[in-house]
């Protein structure tokens, strides 16, 4: 009888390097030609489905803020809208480009942020604790003041962005990626990073940066971040 052939191991898969961030996906819009006017206001637990929205289809910031706890916005396109100090808790967006839209103050607590693509917005103290962010990029955003505790947070990239005392106090970051980011004074107490590169980002002053232990930073960074660490332990220097 034959010898039963002997198979070669199976080699074990490759792991991905914790500072090897996945890239988010983009938004899956319509054509614009697809896209139409929004036939309601936004509203409570309302919902606008492949629409193209400018500042005309939004109340007036003379109006007072905007309600819009529970809406819902899926495959469309917002141009110039100013939702500023707006309540949206739980908030959904689904495919969407918000494009040059202010959204400072606004509060939108649990919100679900899923292929959403930020160009040229004004989000300064936008309160975003508890919600879920996957496949999100920032891109020449003012986002200062940024609330996102306890926030969990996949596949974001930060470009030209502003973020100073961003608070992502016990977030869960994976898969961050950066490119001429502000995150001075940011506060990180708590959270975890995984697969974070976090190259080209002003780190200078965070809080907690212990929590940043596995991210991928340049040679550059390394005051900055050391300077942070040395302040968290206690260290002084005399």
């Amino acid at each position: 009888p034959h010898p039963t052939p002997r198979l070669a191991p199976v080699p074990p898969p490759l792991r991905r390097r914790s500072g090897s961030p996945r890239p988010p996906a983009a938004p899956s819009v319509p054509r614009r030609e697809q896209l139409q006017t929004p036939r309601s206001e936004l509203e409570p637990d309302g919902l606008w489905d492949g629409v193209w929205a400018t500042a005309e289809d939004a109340p007036s910031p003379a109006e007072g803020a905007v309600r819009m706890g529970g809406s819902e916005i899926r495959e469309s396109v917002l141009q110039g809208i100013r939702l500023s100090s707006a309540r949206a808790d739980s908030l959904r967006l689904t495919d969407v480009e918000v494009r040059g839209c202010d959204l400072s103050g606004m509060v939108a607590d649990g919100a679900t942020v899923t292929r959403v693509r930020f160009v040229g917005c004004r989000l300064t103290g936008m309160v975003l604790s508890d919600a879920r962010l996957t496949d999100v990029s920032f891109e020449d955003c003012h986002a200062d003041m940024i609330n996102l505790r306890m926030a969990r947070v996949h596949r974001v990239r930060l470009s030209s962005t502003r973020c100073r005392q961003a608070d992502l106090l016990e977030a869960r970051v994976a898969d961050l990626s950066t490119d001429g980011a502000d995150l001075r004074g940011a506060t990180l107490h708590n959270a975890t990073f995984t697969a974070a590169d976090l190259r080209g980002a002003d780190l200078e002053d965070v809080r907690g940066p212990s929590a940043l232990r596995g991210s991928l930073i340049s040679p550059e960074q390394v005051r900055g971040v050391g300077l942070a660490l040395i302040a968290e332990a206690g260290i002084r220097v005399e």
